[in-house]
């Protein structure tokens, strides 16, 4: 079981990994962050929080940003 201290790195990381990973398909697709934020319809000051890995998304915003690129949400709970 982790501890609060390593739940918290872990959290961070899976934060930091969202956040190379929107960055980077939203610049495959040659998209602006207003581009993707006008197409979801969230805010695009959430979606710049959400790209330096200040934010936690909603899944219901991870859905949205999965279907913009085409792709599917693939989550897995590990103990």
């Amino acid at each position: 079981m982790l501890n609060k201290k390593q739940a918290r790195l872990n959290l961070k990381q899976t934060r930091l990994n969202l956040a190379e990973q929107l960055t980077s398909l939203r610049r495959l697709h040659k998209m602006t962050i207003l581009d993707l934020s006008t197409q979801i319809g969230v805010p695009t000051s959430y979606l710049e929080k959400l790209e330096l890995g200040l934010a936690e998304p909603h899944l219901g915003v991870l859905h949205q940003i999965a279907r913009a690129f085409d792709m599917k949400i693939d989550i897995s709970f590990e103990a």
